[in-house]
C-alpha cells in the first residue's frame, strides 16, 4: 500500500520571497527516498498558478490550493503530514489538526505530523546586549515543557502536543536554530524555491530599505546554527523512523540539530560588507537600531536574542552534521549575498517596503 503524504511549505507560505527555503529542501529529499515510488505526495500551494507549476515539473506531485478548508480536506486524507510552511500560523495548524482528527475517525490510526518549529522557543530578550554560556538540550524535557505559550512558536507547538494526548496524532517537532547555506535541488532549479537563507534575506531587505545594515545594540548575542542540508537530513531521519514504525520521542518532545554557534555581531559584519560589495548599501559597517526602527521592523527583534541549544536527542537517532559553524557559515556569506543581490522581484531582489 502507498503512503499518503501531505506536504506544506514546499514553495513558501505567507511571503513569496521566503519561498520554501526549508520545505523545498526537505521535499527534494523525500523525492529521492529509496521508497519514493510508494509515496502519494500532495503539496498544498496557496496559489493555484504556482500549484500548476509544481505539477508541471513531472515529479508525480499533486497540488491542492485554496484556504484553510483545502488544508483540512487534504489533511483528512493523509498518513503523514509535513508542515514546513509556518512555525507560527495558528490557523494553519488548526486546519491541519481538524483534518487529522477526521482521518483518525475513519482509520483509527493516528496521523503522523512532522512539524518545523524553531530554537527561538528558548530565546531571551537580550536585544544584542550580551551573550550567554548555557545552551538548552533538546532532551531537557523539564526545561522545554516549562516554556510558556507566550514563548516563540509555542502557540503552535503546544496544541500539537495536546492533540497527541488526545490520541489522534503522533507529533514530531523539529526546532532548528539559525539555518545557513544556499539551498539546492529540483525546486531551486525550477525557480520555485528561494535558495537564500531566510535570516539573511530578511536582514538584507531591511538593510536595503534602511540604507545600512541594522543590528540590535552591540550584537553580542549568540545563536546556535545548522546548515540547510543537514537540518533537512534530520527531518528525513525522523521521517524514516516513522516509516519504519520505530518508537521515538513525540508529542511535547523537541528535536534540534546544531553544528556550532555564532556571535551575531560577527555575522552582521560579514553580511554588511557583502551587501556593500554588491552595491546594495552605502556603508560596509552595521549600525544600531533605534527604538523607532524596532517598531518599524519588529522581525529584527529576533536577531537580537540569544538562542542556544544542543542536540543529544537528535544525535541519539544517528543524526550528525556534516558542516561546522562559524567557519562554514562565515565562508559562505559572500556567495549567499551575491545570489541574493542578483535575484528577481519574485524572491525579493527588487526591494519594496514591507
Amino acid at each position: 500500500m502507498s503512503t499518503k503524504i501531505l506536504f506544506l511549505g514546499a514553495t513558501g507560505w505567507s511571503l513569496l520571497w521566503v519561498a520554501g527555503y526549508v520545505g523545498g529542501t526537505v521535499l527534494d529529499g523525500i523525492l529521492s527516498h529509496p521508497k519514493a515510488s510508494q509515496f502519494e505526495i500532495t503539496t498544498y500551494i496557496r496559489s493555484a498558478d504556482k500549484g500548476k507549476k509544481v505539477e508541471a515539473l513531472g515529479l508525480g506531485l499533486k497540488a491542492v490550493s485554496g484556504g484553510f478548508d483545502a488544508v483540512e480536506e487534504a489533511a483528512a486524507k493523509a498518513d503523514i503530514i509535513f508542515n514546513c510552511a509556518s512555525s507560527d500560523d495558528v490557523k494553519l495548524n488548526e486546519a491541519v489538526l481538524r483534518g487529522a482528527k477526521k482521518a483518525f475517525a475513519t482509520t483509527k490510526v493516528p496521523v503522523k505530523i512532522i512539524h518545523t518549529s524553531g530554537s527561538a522557543i528558548v530565546a531571551d530578550m537580550a536585544m544584542g546586549q550580551f551573550g550567554i554560556e548555557k545552551a538548552v538540550d533538546d532532551a531537557d524535557e523539564a526545561t522545554l515543557n516549562a516554556l510558556p505559550i507566550t514563548a516563540f512558536h509555542r502557540n503552535v507547538d503546544m496544541p500539537l502536543a495536546d492533540a497527541e494526548k488526545d490520541g489522534y496524532v503522533k507529533a514530531y517537532v523539529i526546532a532548528p536554530p539559525l539555518i545557513y547555506g544556499l539551498a539546492s535541488g529540483r525546486f531551486v532549479d525550477a525557480g520555485l524555491q528561494n535558495p537564500v537563507p531566510t535570516g539573511i534575506l530578511l536582514s538584507a531587505r531591511v538593510a536595503i530599505e534602511r540604507g545600512s545594515f541594522a543590528q540590535a545594540g552591540p550584537a553580542k548575542n549568540i545563536w546556535s546554527t545548522v546548515e540547510i542540508h543537514d537540518i533537512a537530513n534530520l527531518e528525513l531521519q525522523i521521517f524514516n523512523s516513522v516509516l519504519e514504525g520505530k518508537t521515538i520521542a513525540s508529542g511535547s518532545a523537541y528535536y534540534t540539530g546544531v553544528d556550532g554557534d555564532i556571535v551575531m555581531g560577527d555575522l552582521f559584519k560579514e553580511i554588511a560588507a557583502a551587501l556593500h560589495a554588491n552595491g546594495k548599501i552605502k556603508s560596509p559597517e552595521p549600525t544600531e537600531l533605534t527604538q523607532e526602527e524596532f517598531g518599524k521592523w519588529p522581525v529584527l527583534v529576533g536577531f537580537g536574542v540569544n538562542s542556544r541549544m544542543t542536540d543529544s536527542r537528535s544525535r541519539g537517532l544517528g543524526w550528525k552534521p556534516t558542516h561546522k559553524s562559524p567557519q562554514d557559515f562565515i565562508s559562505g556569506i559572500k556567495e549567499t549575498v551575491r545570489v541574493f543581490a542578483g535575484q528577481s522581484e519574485q524572491f525579493g531582489g527588487n526591494w519594496t517596503p514591507m
